[in-house]
Formats: C-alpha cells, structure tokens, sequence
C-alpha cells in the first residue's frame, strides 16, 4: 500500500490527497492568479536543497508584487521543517510552497488579509536515466513570461507549447524565445539554460529582467567558478546555435540536463559533451553531501 504524504494548507497538516482551497476564500488566488510559489526537494534524509535561496526567492517575489505575507522567513523554515519530519525524512520528496492571495475588500482587488500559504508534498519522481546518457530534446516557442523575475502560478504558455511545438518536433520540453527578435533564448519551461562554445566556456542568458533567478543556475555557477571553468552571463541566440559544442537545462528537481536538439538543430556531435557530463558529476557529488545549516 503506498504511504501517506502530508502537505500542509493555510495552517493545518492534511494528506497531500485531501488537500484542497477553497476557492470562495481565496478568489484573488483562484480567479485572478494573485499567487506565487517556488519548488524545492529534500535529500539526505530531510534537508531541503538550497532551502535559503527558495525562501529568499519567495520573498523577493512577494515584494515585488505588493504581495502581504502571514509569515516572516523564520517562521515559514519552522513549518517546512515540521512538514517534513512529519513525513518520512529518509524518503526524497518535492515540496511545492505556495503562497495565494485570498479574498479582496469588497468590490476591489486590494487583499483583505495576508496571502494563504499551501504546501503540497509529493514523492520526487526522477527522470528517465536515458535523459542523462542520451540528452533530450527542446523545441523553440517564441514567448517571455509575464512578471518574468518572480515565480508565478501561471504556466500557459508551457502548457500551449507543449501542446504545439513540443509534438511538432516530436521534442521533449520547449525552449522560451525572446518575442523582440524571435531570436535571444530566455529559459526553458520550468529550466534554465546552458551552452558551452567553441572556447570551452560555460554560457548562459543574464538577469537582466527577462528570465527567472533559477536556484539550480546558482547553483551551477558557483560550481563552475569553484573548479576553474569559465563562465559569463550573455545573450544566446537560437540562430548561431549550430556553432556551439554543448547545451545543457539545470532545474531543482532534475539537475543536470544534457540536450542535443533544438527544433531541428543537432548541438555539437549529437551526444551529451564533456563539460556538460562534468558538471552533472559536480552536481551530484555537492547534493551528496548537503545539509541545511538552519534546520532544527
């Protein structure tokens, strides 16, 4: 029999299969998209992967959305933490933390009350090991997200290139291109990128306002930078793509992520590359031995 999962919603622990909004308390949330979140796993027995960045993040984006938390950063640590020793801190799970808006002042969209909080905790399902030793594919879909530095709940236009360009190039994923020139990669779906070039350096799109401040991208570069391999934050163009030896995705729950098409655009050899294969060697070995310095 498959084992119980608690979340946690707006104050109570409840089983992940129970746990529900209601959506007459929570219209700003459910009707006008007034919400937030971020996505975070655990290892190594119940810590939270880079759980200070999540939070940080969190915060960052309720603020720049004018956006009333019921909690300061200490006290939601206190509730994730709880959580997750009240699952089984041995298992991996993947906690998606959300934050939505409530009810408005009547006749207005102003919050009547802090935003709810929700966590919904769920077993980590790894992808396919064919993904790391064969790479995947990306289809391009021209498209930025809207409020693109704060992690919102909408999703559509994954959804919709998805359901389109993703089957077109019969793909596994998309790759987010700038709508000004339908040329600057931004991101991926749920994913930052990665390119290696000619010179053997590490590249990968700025923050300059278009994309998400990836955890696992800060991840990636402070590895990068820690063992010597160069790197620089700059603008990837999907047209000079056919000149660059290595792309790779890195996102919290799948790491490392060689990809070796883009449309119909084979990368390098076709094959994941050395520096890719490297820093998903690098990514394991600091997951392996990670521990959260605040937890209780």
């Amino acid at each position: 029999m498959a084992k119980s999962i608690y979340s946690y919603a707006n104050g109570e622990f409840v089983l992940t299969n129970d746990l529900s909004i209601n959506v007459s308390q929570d219209m700003l949330g459910t009707f006008r998209g007034y919400r937030i979140f971020t996505s975070c796993r655990t290892l190594n027995k119940g810590n939270v992967f880079r759980l200070e960045n999540h939070i940080e993040r969190l915060f960052s984006s309720a603020q720049i959305l004018e956006m009333q938390l019921p909690h300061n950063a200490e006290k939601l640590r206190e509730i994730i933490f709880a959580l997750v020793n009240k699952n089984s801190p041995a298992d991996d799970m993947i906690m998606q933390i959300m934050y939505s808006g409530g009810s408005p002042k009547p006749g207005t969209m102003v919050p009547n009350q802090p935003a709810h909080l929700y966590i919904v905790a769920s077993p980590l399902t790894s992808p396919p090991d064919l993904w790391y030793q064969d790479g995947i594919s990306l289809a391009s879909f021209v498209y930025q997200r809207e409020w693109p530095e704060v992690k919102l709940l909408s999703y559509i236009g994954a959804v919709v290139a998805n359901q389109t360009v993703v089957q077109h190039y019969k793909a596994d994923d998309a790759l987010f291109v700038s709508p000004l020139d339908n040329n600057t990669i931004l991101e991926g779906t749920t994913f930052s990128i990665f390119v290696v070039d000619q010179h053997d350096h590490l590249l990968t799109p700025p923050l300059d306002g278009t994309i998400l401040d990836g955890i696992t991208r800060k991840v990636i570069l402070d590895l990068a930078k820690s063992n010597d391999i160069q790197v620089s934050e700059k603008n990837i163009m999907l047209s000079n793509l056919g000149a660059i030896k290595e792309m790779f995705f890195a996102s919290s729950t799948r790491n490392v992520v060689p990809v070796v098409r883009v449309d119909k655009q084979i990368i390098g050899d076709g094959k994941p590359g050395y520096l890719t294969n490297r820093m998903g060697l690098l990514m394991k070995s600091y997951q392996a031995s990670y521990t959260n310095t605040h937890q209780p």
